[in-house]
């Protein structure tokens, strides 16, 4: 017998949100206190737990899609044979044999889940640690478990998965961390094929990448990093503009040993892609450009500069309603993650510093459309026609080899407002 699983309303103000990633697979079950889904409303990524187990019977809503609280997005089976758990004794002496009918009693801890193997052996572990060896191909019968009764927690999964031996150095963690040259990223998906490389804007971070990284990386090995001096990245203290940058994040790649990858990069990070792409042609076999730098003489300044000064919220919040069209995507959230960024007077000068070693002249020199038009690599071009620091003009006069995109009522940042477009062309790349 199904159930209609539907959207909670998970604030006070949420009306509705935009379903950014499902957790499960149709037909995979869980338990109480899994999360489902992730959902971004106008304040927050939020997550949805399971309020009983169960199994996904059917999902009824694509990621990126709007939704309203209340709306239908999946069918579920909340039946008791999934949800059933069952109690290993501690002595492993006590453990009934294979061929022991017995069933064994149910628990009252909610935080412990057995199953059986191929090899029909009890393995103990919690429902996010079984997550995480399901998505990254960890076998629980190989990780030794430290929490009570050697029940295996997240925890065991992570340093499991960090000492396998095809992990490629340095290890993949689970959450974003320092790397090669004092840059941060975040890496997610399975290694393997060919990975994607994002790179954000100027005065942004990683998380600006959230509506797409999460869903892209359930087929793709995909990589956000931070440029120095932003986010959580060490602070950028050489001079130069996009060459240098270019060049600080080609070593990255390079210690990463990610090898070939797709890169996609948006404003400032589209310019850093375009000259890796034209020094490093055996580095990167797709290019794929949001409103990127470099396009044409015009650059509106005066939109961009106000963030790398000491600002009131009021004034960070005017400066952010410039980049996009739809205001809504202007939340509290993203303010204070602005506001963050160039937090202190160090990282204030360096940004005004980058930006004119970039832009000296108070417009654009650096000619990145030359490049591009010299490249191999396939390219296409993402842009909004309501872009107020880019115009959309500086698309006019490409080969006519350059996939084009031009949005409607979209702004300067399409990663957030064409998310699903975004997604769409990205998903039908070879891996």
């Amino acid at each position: 017998m199904s159930t209609e699983l539907r959207l909670p309303r998970l604030g006070e103000t949420m009306e509705e949100g935009i379903v950014v990633t499902w957790n499960l697979s149709e037909g995979e079950s869980f338990e109480r206190g899994d999360i489902l889904l992730e959902v971004e409303t106008d304040k927050m990524v939020a997550e949805v737990p399971a309020l009983e187990s169960g199994t996904l019977l059917e999902i009824l809503v694509e990621e990126q899609t709007k939704v309203k609280v209340g709306d239908i997005l999946a069918l579920i089976d909340p039946s008791e044979k999934t949800s059933r758990k069952i109690e290993i004794p501690t002595n492993k002496e006590q453990v009934p044999s294979q061929n022991t009918p017995e069933t064994l009693p149910a628990s009252n801890d909610s935080s412990q889940f057995l199953a059986h193997d191929e090899n029909l052996e009890l393995i103990r572990a919690i429902p996010g640690a079984r997550r995480l060896a399901k998505r990254y191909g960890i076998d629980l019968t190989t990780v030794s478990g430290t929490g009570p009764a050697e029940r295996i927690e997240r925890s065991d999964v992570v340093k499991a998965f960090q000492n396998k031996p095809e992990v490629a150095s340095p290890k993949q963690s689970f959450g974003p961390q320092l790397g090669p040259g004092g840059v941060r990223f975040l890496r997610r998906g399975k290694q393997g094929g060919t990975p994607v490389v994002l790179l954000h804007g100027f005065a942004s971070d990683l998380h600006s990448w959230r509506l797409i990284h999460g869903p892209l990386s359930r087929h793709r090995d995909v990589i956000a990093i931070e440029l120095p001096g932003h986010g959580g990245s060490r602070d950028w203290q050489k001079s130069g503009g996009v060459q240098a940058l270019a060049e600080h994040l080609e070593q990255v790649i390079i210690e990463l040993e990610l090898g070939a990858v797709d890169l996609v990069g948006h404003s400032l990070g589209g310019a850093i892609a375009v000259y890796l792409a034209s020094q490093q042609t055996n580095m990167v076999r797709w290019l794929t450009l949001i409103a990127p730098v470099g396009f044409g003489t015009e650059i509106n300044l005066s939109a961009v500069s106000p963030f790398t000064e000491e600002l009131a919220k009021s004034e960070i919040k005017l400066s952010l309603s410039r980049l996009f069209y739809d205001l809504k995507w202007v939340s509290e959230d993203l303010i204070d993650a602005t506001k963050k960024n160039f937090g202190n007077s160090t990282r204030r000068v360096q940004a005004r510093d980058l930006l004119k070693s970039i832009f000296p002249s108070g417009s654009q020199e650096w000619d990145g459309k030359s490049l591009l038009c010299k490249l191999n690599q396939p390219v296409r071009i993402l842009w909004g026609e309501e872009d107020m620091i880019l115009p959309i003009r500086h698309l006019n006069g490409l080969p006519g080899w350059v996939a084009q995109h031009r949005l409607s009522k979209v702004g300067h940042v399409p990663q957030i407002e064409a998310a699903p477009l975004l997604l769409k062309i990205l998903q039908a790349d070879p891996p």
